[in-house]
């Protein structure tokens, strides 16, 4: 690296899903400083999202610093990495370390009124570096998640080897989520596939990760119709290239649902008792369906009831609000 070369830092996310809503910071920061060195510091699971990105330069995993005197050599690393810029999405104690006479920066939370976790996100950015000018935010324009021409390439693939026929509407289904709490129901799931099969001529592909599996099988075997499967033949920006295609992405609260927001696929969001303010698809084109209940949203690790939060969505009212979406946009 070049002496003269600005050096940035930033300090994102450890899950994909909060990755996903942070990329929009590194395609401001890239867009604001395009010649800079950028290093990015996230957990194991997000920087699958972030792999081979040619506008991040250095790619550090905090899964690798796990214990005490981990978190000291990484201190150490990004001490010797001397940056002149930081962006802290996590309020941790190396701005304090690296930039001491500006730490209080990086101590600002977002007002209420920014609710959505993408938009907190942003505020952060402008508050820690407020010279960053309304055009460092043009990047968002496009997808802020890369998606490489190998990632697009392997969805060719995977649609050739389904026979997708171009002319039928593809609809991708996400039925899984990492707490079982988010998940609707499968029975459900299988009837609006089957629906949209039958009724709408569409495409379906049920897409998850490799623990889903069970998930996927359950309802494969509910259904009448035969859906293509999707499940673990894709990573998180493969699954990208894919709803890029999509004409309507059906997704509980996941890391699959801010995907389909980053592509800017129409998106159908099943919410129960998370909070769609926070956590909600972006999508210009999108709609959550959640049941207002007295303990919903609790965003609680437990449910205190019977999951009625998500056992109250029909299946009648989730295939009525996909047909919706799919109708051509007026």
């Amino acid at each position: 690296m070049s002496p003269g070369v600005q050096r940035i830092l930033i300090i994102g996310p450890s899950n994909v899903g909060d990755a996903i809503l942070a990329s929009d910071v590194v395609a401001s920061v890239r867009a604001r400083y395009p010649h800079a060195h950028l290093t990015l510091v996230v957990g194991s699971r997000a920087s699958a999202v972030f792999a081979g990105d040619p506008r991040v330069q250095a790619l550090v995993d905090t899964g690798a610093f796990d214990s005490a005197l981990g978190r000291l050599q990484l201190a150490r690393s990004l001490w010797r990495y001397h940056p002149h810029l930081i962006v802290d999405l996590r309020h941790t104690l190396y701005p304090l370390l690296l930039k001491p006479l500006r730490a209080w920066r990086y101590f600002l939370w977002p007002p209420r009124r920014v609710a959505h976790m993408r938009d907190r996100h942003r505020w952060k950015l402008r508050a820690q570096l407020p010279q960053l000018t309304a055009s460092g935010d043009a990047a968002t324009a496009e997808s802020p998640v890369w998606i490489s021409p190998k990632d697009q390439a392997h969805v060719d693939g995977l649609c050739r080897r389904w026979q997708l026929a171009p002319e039928r509407p593809l609809v991708v289904v996400c039925p899984g989520a990492r707490s079982h709490l988010k998940r609707w129901m499968i029975e459900g799931f299988a009837r609006v596939a089957d629906r949209l099969i039958a009724e709408d001529g569409v495409e379906v592909v049920l897409s998850g990760e490799p623990e889903e599996k069970p998930i996927i099988e359950e309802i494969v075997a509910l259904m009448a119709r035969r859906p293509h499967l999707a499940v673990g033949l894709t990573t998180i920006r493969q699954l990208g290239a894919l709803m890029q295609r999509a004409r309507l992405v059906i997704t509980n609260d996941s890391a699959s649902l801010h995907v389909a927001s980053a592509m800017r696929a129409p998106t159908l969001a099943l919410f129960g008792p998370t909070d769609a303010a926070k956590y909600g698809p972006t999508a210009p084109r999108s709609r959550t369906l959640r049941r207002r209940l007295v303990c919903s949203p609790c965003e609680q690790p437990q449910c205190r009831f019977n999951h009625e939060c998500m056992r109250f969505l029909s299946p009648e009212e989730v295939y009525d609000a996909a047909r919706q979406l799919l109708e051509p946009a007026t």
